[in-house]
């Protein structure tokens, strides 16, 4: 209970100043120690209460990266929202062929790179950020409906977990530098909005084809990054039409156009010229993705239902859930009538199972008999489409 008596003591600081507020705040979740730091603007709560946004950081950072010099606190304090700034634990994984030990959130990011050993460590950080508002509803009047989230890097493919997870608390996303990662690509029970943005020199998604910077003429993009944006779609329950802002330096893509019989929200996506591997504040970009995302946030695009032959679907069957340790379900989301075989593979190629389906919806796949650790889900369809998707046994 410290940390409650810390939160009352700050609210009797509060009525006595007229700054903002800074609050390092620990306390133990699932047996471990986290930290975060919440300000609290110098306004009183409005009469529904405070908005929160929170802030996560990327690979190797923590808290302090992002409640300094990047414009959210400061936006709080302007607009009278509460900013929390949540610090991930520190994972052991592979990258590049390199070990590393370092910070990352619970997230596909962090999953499809993790050392074996820490695969039982692992804890669940939207528990983690659900237990923080919690903690700021004991002793802060907290606006339910505003609870929104933001990223970086993995902090970014974080948020895009955080939407497919945790739809009934947070009501909007938005990051910069990572998309939707495969292993986090479920369907949520709660669709809430979601804008990503890429920079053009961002060094994380060079090829050998485009290794010095990402193409920004006409609409090529879309083909680049195709793969990232129909997982999404996908999940989003989107179709594949979208509306396209336009300037010099940027293009963000619109969808909102729901498929049939379904209940859809929007997807943004923006890709800037001459961004770097960073979060744009307005300063060392000019794209503020603060003022941005907190407009979307509070006003996010309309969607609307298709009334016609609904648009081209996305060849991506949805895993659910993943990681798992029993089953995963694969959801048929390319069409009835088509026969197809699903076949799990090691991390050499080699073909553990294999099945074949016909005309289902879904189908479910045994995995107990697996060891732990990460391997491929082929599907192919007798039309010859096929996709490949990770997935990870616990």
């Amino acid at each position: 209970m410290r940390y409650l008596i810390l939160f009352t003591s700050f609210l009797v600081i509060q009525g006595l100043v007229f700054s903002q507020i800074r609050k390092d705040i620990n306390f133990i979740n699932e047996g471990r120690s986290r930290e975060v730091i919440v300000s609290i603007p110098s306004k009183a709560a409005p009469l529904e209460g405070y908005p929160i946004v929170f802030m996560l950081h990327g690979t190797s950072g923590d808290a302090s990266v992002f409640y300094n010099n990047k414009g959210w606190k400061e936006l709080g304090q302007e607009k009278n929202f509460i900013t929390v700034f949540p610090s991930s634990l520190k994972w052991c994984f592979v990258e590049g062929g390199v070990v590393k030990i370092q910070t990352r959130f619970n997230c596909g990011g962090l999953l499809d790179s993790i050392c074996p050993q820490e695969i039982p460590k692992l804890v669940d950080d939207i528990g983690f950020f659900r237990k923080t508002v919690n903690l700021l509803k004991d002793s802060l009047k907290i606006n339910e409906d505003k609870i929104f989230i933001s990223g970086f890097s993995n902090g970014s493919s974080m948020i895009h977990k955080v939407a497919m997870d945790a739809g009934d608390l947070f009501k909007g996303a938005a990051g910069s530098s990572a998309p939707l990662h495969e292993l986090d690509s479920i369907e949520p029970k709660n669709r809430i909005p979601i804008w990503y943005v890429v920079g053009t020199k961002d060094d994380r998604y060079f090829t050998p084809n485009f290794p010095k910077e990402l193409p920004f003429g006409g609409d090529s993009i879309l083909v680049y990054h195709k793969v990232a944006l129909n997982r999404a779609l996908a999940c989003q329950g989107l179709t594949d039409n979208y509306k396209k802002i336009e300037t010099n330096n940027n293009k963000t893509y619109i969808w909102s156009e729901c498929k049939p019989g379904v209940k859809c929200a929007p997807y943004l996506f923006s890709i800037n010229k001459g961004q770097t591997h960073e979060y744009p504040n307005g300063i060392n970009y000019p794209f503020n993705a603060p003022t941005l995302f907190w407009d979307f946030f509070n006003q996010p695009p309309k969607t609307s239902i298709v009334t016609s032959v609904e648009s081209n679907k996305v060849f991506e069957p949805n895993i659910f859930p993943n990681p798992s340790s029993d089953k995963i379900s694969v959801i048929n989301n390319f069409g009835t009538g088509i026969n197809w075989t699903v076949e799990i593979l090691d991390m050499n190629n080699k073909i553990i199972n294999k099945s074949t389906i016909q005309d289902m919806d879904f189908t479910n796949i045994d995995i107990t008999h697996l060891s732990r650790g990460l391997y491929f889900l082929k599907v192919q369809n007798t039309e010859g489409k096929s996709s490949i998707q990770r997935f990870l046994k616990i």
